[in-house]
């Protein structure tokens, strides 16, 4: 088996100058300028390119000379014959011909060039130098260009690339029926550039031909600000391909004052018309249709028109839909706030059965609402209208509304079916939207099912700026809170000094929650039994519902409070709390005594939580916390912690609880302990709220913080789920006085020393043993203790993904992953292995890494060579502890690859010492490294590389070393296919000099002598030096490099034997890593006479050397059940 890369190394060998943009090309004619040509290559002459970007070039400081050709980015271009509002082509003044081109039979000809300045919306502001222009075969121009007039500011020469054109745009284009754009439409402002224009387009008005408008149209026509018409007649079927000037629409009485970049137009038979439609840059402007060109289609085939069927399709489509996931139909997107379209329009798809709607494959459902400035992607925003059907209703129809800016039923779309399927997702019949609606596009809505109670998995929010009665300016705040800011994210309870608290259900003055635009509830809050519900969230000025921002979803709690699952808004607004209804009675246990103080909430006794706390918690061991700890120097806050989900306390590894009777003032580290007002539960009581109560000022309870939720545990120990006080500075203790000890007592003797010893059990902490990182947290999960991820810093975003780092070098591999992913997933540190179970994982810093290589840790490694890549591959098996005969338990299985690419094309320049500048890349992970090099040395022994500018005189012996480093030796051998040289910097060029084909010396160069190839990671040759004869001054070396598995025994080639095989290899994979290298340059001592004297000699300091990185990614992920 052998692998091959492809090697490109660039060598000059010869003195030559480079003027910056321009490299000459060596051509079979002396006099024809169609083959005596430099290159212009540069981008930002683009007549198509910002009009704010690159603005700093200038041609009058150029040094012209003869013939140019014209490129971007390696396209074929010709100068623009047309002016461009605005048009800069990289500099102040753009420069383009006042003429067309010329025709092959015309020769050379003399075009007037005409400047325009980049702030002037006019054209021909100035008149340069005229220059010669000659048309050429192979569809391209070449231009004598010569220094601009130096009166001109900052001239530059624009050009323009129309792309060949491969297949006729007659039949091959796409169709574009908006009929919205016609010139008697009107009332909105759709802009086209944000739309993504691609190719040829044919335009239709209702299914029927319509073609540009060719006259001038007044402003704010074709539903955009400025329109965009031709400037000249539509072509004829025999003119072929034309290009036409594009005009702005009426503006400041001028029906042609700013030009748009020019497209292309050809007439097609049928009688109709395709462009090739391009963004344009003037302002929010859209291409014009003409109704007065509507015409029927010419149709050549007459369809078979079925007017009915009795065919019944047996298939439910909840079992049978297609998947329908974009990002972007998501109502939570901000594009149209932003001005943003994005360029999406459902009447483009051809839509075929059944959908059902994610989003980032969450679960995801049309909305049966519309809110302000909603975009989905698109312009127009399609919603449902009226509810979802429930499982007993089957299929039914629903009207689609589109909506546009805060009018949510500006568009009547056509209707839809709709059916609700087990499993509580929709699936929808979606059909082609009314084409007259501008860019409709579907909006889905995040649906996802909550795998917990949102009751009982919440964020407490308590910030009492949110109150109706709290005016903005109260907060010191010019402009106000802004919930636009706030990163949302899940459910969220809220209070108001601690009190159970809710949204306001009708209007809220301006100005007040703290925030310039108060959100409100635009309905009633839902009752226990209707679960989770959708409701629109409004911001109004005059007591209305105005404007609505995103909706959001309640539901309704056992103990008389609701959680919302807030998002972001689509304003500088806030979510309001109702300052008027502080005091909402809560469900209260019977045993209980309600302090009589109006601010505080009774403890309500909740049902059981789905995930049990008491075997899925975070450990709390901070000494500092104990009641004991009284009028410390550093005192804690506890507003400062990030709580999320249950705690069990301990001090300093023993098991405690929070005090439930009042702590004296100054101790648990702090001012105001904070302590349990109302007793511990019992195992049988489940999960009870508790009030907090802080000691304050000889009050035990003068701070009420925020409640708690407290469950007793089998084990004679307490969960706790705190949440972030009041204020500051309070906190939550440990009550020491309950902790168990230690006693010893120790009798000393003349003789003997006897030491008896009473112990009490105790709870140690078995975190001490963990050693989480700083981004972990120990806890307990599913009655194990392991190290959590801390704050969701490392949350899996899907349940079947993990945080991996994977390593690949030579024949070794390494691999991290995440400690806290894995165990949160079932999976602890110890059931993790490789192929070979006897190689287990390492954790270091809160990671487990795996290691394998090709020597003493082989772990089950597999070598596997294809034809394409040789590839390395082992994975992570983790199979968790189980008792019994059988186990449902799931296994983890984690595939990874080390894949080397065996072909690779490396072009190199020609101004990098290559052992001074390495080349470094950062790896992602599963990609495999090695490097090539390729050296020159001074002497036969290649011993002394060439060190700085390099002498060679013709006819020298050149010495040339190619070495692969980082792969095997034992395994691997480096061949040498075939090495040439040519005149340019391109190894394809027609004219080339082979020196190694067929990894042997060219039989027609004697002086080639081929040291080693095919036996070891090095392959060695010389030749001596030569240049070309063809009036060329410049000479590069070229190789073709494999590499070759020495297992095959096919490496190394007798080249006396006669023997030409060698199979062929795959050359589509190209890496962009590259190093510069050389020059080479022949010594002056030995320059022949016909060499120009004006080529001046670089000085240019560098050895001749590539380096190059093979990367190329492989990661698997697979869970077993």
């Amino acid at each position: 088996m052998r692998f091959l890369i492809l090697l490109c190394v660039s060598l000059l060998l010869i003195n030559g100058e480079i003027t910056s943009g321009q490299t000459s090309e060596t051509t079979m004619s002396i006099s024809d300028p169609c083959y005596n040509y430099s290159t212009l290559d540069e981008y930002w002459r683009d007549i198509r390119q910002s009009s704010y970007n690159y603005y700093s070039h200038d041609d009058t400081q150029v040094e012209w000379s003869g013939w140019y050709r014209l490129y971007l980015n390696g396209e074929s271009a010709q100068m623009s014959e047309w002016c461009v509002s605005n048009m800069r082509c990289g500099g102040y003044t753009a420069l383009y011909l006042n003429d067309s081109h010329p025709s092959l039979e015309d020769g050379e000809v003399t075009r007037e060039v005409l400047g325009s300045y980049m702030w002037s919306s006019q054209c021909e502001d100035y008149r340069s130098t005229s220059i010669q222009v000659k048309a050429c075969p192979g569809a391209y121009y070449v231009y004598k260009l010569v220094k601009p007039d130096m009166s001109i500011y900052m001239p530059s020469y624009c050009a323009v690339v129309f792309s060949n054109i491969s297949s006729d745009p007659c039949y091959n284009y796409e169709s574009l029926d908006r009929p919205w754009r016609a010139n008697n439409e009107s009332g909105d402002s759709i802009c086209d550039d944000s739309f993504s224009w691609n190719g040829w387009y044919r335009l239709f008005y209702y299914g029927m031909n319509i073609q540009m408008s060719e006259t001038c149209i007044s402003s704010f026509s074709c539903n955009t600000y400025y329109n965009l018409w031709l400037n000249g007649p539509h072509p004829q079927i025999e003119d072929g391909v034309v290009t036409r000037e594009v005009c702005v629409g009426s503006y400041w009485s001028s029906c042609c004052y700013y030009k748009s970049k020019p497209i292309r137009v050809k007439a097609c038979p049928g009688n109709y018309y395709v462009y090739e439609l391009v963004k344009p840059q003037i302002g929010c402007s859209g291409y014009c249709t003409d109704v007065s060109t509507i015409s029927q289609v010419v149709s050549t085939l007459s369809p078979n028109i079925i007017t009915g069927s009795n065919i019944t399709f047996n298939y439910d489509p909840c079992n049978n839909y297609n998947t329908l996931d974009n990002y972007w139909r998501s109502t939570r997107n901000y594009w149209y706030w932003y001005g943003y379209i994005n360029g999406h329009d459902d009447t483009l798809i051809e839509w075929d059965g059944w959908y059902r709607l994610f989003i980032n494959e969450s679960n995801a459902q049309m909305p049966e609402w519309f809110f302000y400035y909603m975009s989905c992607g698109g312009y127009s925003a399609l919603w449902l209208s009226g509810s979802h059907p429930r499982l007993e209703d089957g299929v039914v129809s629903r009207e689609i509304y589109g909506s546009r800016y805060d009018q949510g039923s500006r568009y009547r779309s056509e209707p839809i079916q709709v059916k609700a399927c087990p499993g509580d997702y929709y699936v929808y019949k979606f059909t082609r939207p009314t084409v007259s609606i501008p860019a409709p596009v579907y909006c889905a809505v995040p649906s996802p099912t909550p795998s917990v109670d949102p009751c009982y998995n919440y964020t407490s929010l308590n910030d009492t700026w949110r109150a109706t009665d709290n005016y903005y300016y109260n907060n010191y705040y010019y402009y106000g809170m802004c919930d636009y800011n706030v990163e949302w994210n899940g459910w969220y309870r809220m209070f108001y000094n601690g009190q159970n608290a809710q949204m306001p259900e009708s209007f809220v003055n301006q100005g007040m929650c703290g925030t310039y635009d108060p959100l409100w509830l635009n309905g009633p809050h839902p009752q226990l039994e209707d679960g989770v519900v959708t409701r629109q969230v409004c911001l109004s000025w005059t007591g209305n519902c105005e404007y609505t921002s995103h909706p959001i979803r309640v539901k309704a709690c056992p103990g008389n409070y609701y959680v919302y699952e807030f998002v972001k808004p689509m304003f500088c607004s806030a979510y309001c709390v109702e300052a008027s209804n502080q005091s909402i009675p809560s469900v209260s246990t019977p045993s209980e005594t309600i302090p009589s103080i109006e601010y505080i909430t009774p403890p309500i006794t909740t049902t059981a939580v789905p995930v049990d706390p008491c075997y899925n918690y975070y450990v709390l061991d901070d000494p500092w916390r104990a009641t004991s700890n009284q009028h410390s120097s550093q005192i804690m806050c506890d507003t400062g912690v990030s709580w999320s989900g249950w705690y069990r306390l301990y001090i300093q590894g023993q098991s405690v609880q929070m005090p439930d009777t009042c702590v004296e003032e100054y101790s648990c580290g702090t001012h105001a302990p904070l302590w349990l007002n109302g007793g511990h539960p019992t195992v049988e009581d489940g999960v009870v709220t508790r009030d907090v109560c802080g000691h304050w000022n000889n009050d035990c309870c003068h701070f009420q913080s925020n409640p708690i939720k407290v469950k007793a545990c089998p084990g004679d120990y307490y969960v706790y789920e705190f949440v972030s006080p009041v204020a500051c500075s309070l906190a939550y203790c440990a009550d020491a006085r309950n902790m168990n000890t230690t006693s010893t007592t120790v009798t000393p003797e003349t003789t003997t020393e006897t030491t008896s010893e009473t112990t009490m059990i105790v709870n140690r902490n078995p975190c001490s043993e963990l050693s989480c990182s700083e981004d972990e947290r120990c806890g307990m999960k599913n009655g194990v203790y392991g190290c959590l991820c801390e704050n969701d810093h490392h949350r899996r975003e899907h349940h079947d993904s993990f945080d991996f780092s994977e390593s690949c070098e030579s024949s070794s591999g390494s691999m991290s992953l995440s400690r806290c992913q894995l165990f949160e997933a079932g999976f602890p540190v110890d059931v993790l292995h490789l192929n070979d179970p006897s190689c287990r994982g390492t954790v270091r810093n809160g990671r487990v890494e795996f290691y394998f290589d090709n020597d003493e840790h082989l772990c089950g490694t597999n070598l596997v060579a294809n034809g394409t890549h040789f590839i390395y591959s082992n994975f992570i098996l983790g199979a968790p502890r189980s008792e019994g005969l059988i186990s449902r338990k799931k296994i983890l299985k984690l595939s990874f690859s080390c894949v080397y690419p065996q072909t690779q094309t490396l072009s190199m320049n020609v101004e990098i010492n290559p052992l001074e500048s390495i080349l470094h890349k950062t790896l992602p992970a599963g990609e495999g490294r090695y490097q090539v090099r390729m050296i020159p040395y001074e002497d036969d022994e290649f011993t002394r590389p060439f060190t700085g500018r390099v002498d060679a005189e013709l006819d020298q012996k050149m010495n040339v070393e190619v070495r692969v480093e980082g792969v095997d030796s034992r395994q691997f051998a480096l061949v040498m296919d075939t090495c040439w040289a040519t005149p340019v910097n391109d190894p394809d060029y027609s004219l080339r000099w082979d020196l190694i084909v067929r990894e042997c010396p060219n039989p027609n160069d004697d002086t080639v002598e081929l040291l080693q190839n095919g036996v070891s990671t090095s392959s060695r040759f010389s030749f001596r030096m030569f240049i070309f004869t063809a009036n060329s001054t410049k000479l590069y070396l070229h190789c073709a490099v494999h590499l070759c598995l020495m297992s095959s025994n096919r490496c190394s080639l007798d080249c006396n034997s006669g023997q030409q095989w060698r199979e062929r290899r795959s050359l589509d994979f190209h890496d962009s890593a590259s190093i510069s290298l050389g020059p080479l340059t022949l010594s002056e001592g030995n320059t022949d006479k016909w060499v120009p004297e004006q080529v001046k000699v670089s000085e240019a300091s560098s050895l001749c050397a590539s380096l190059m990185l093979l990367l190329v990614p492989l990661m698997s992920v697979l869970t077993l059940f």
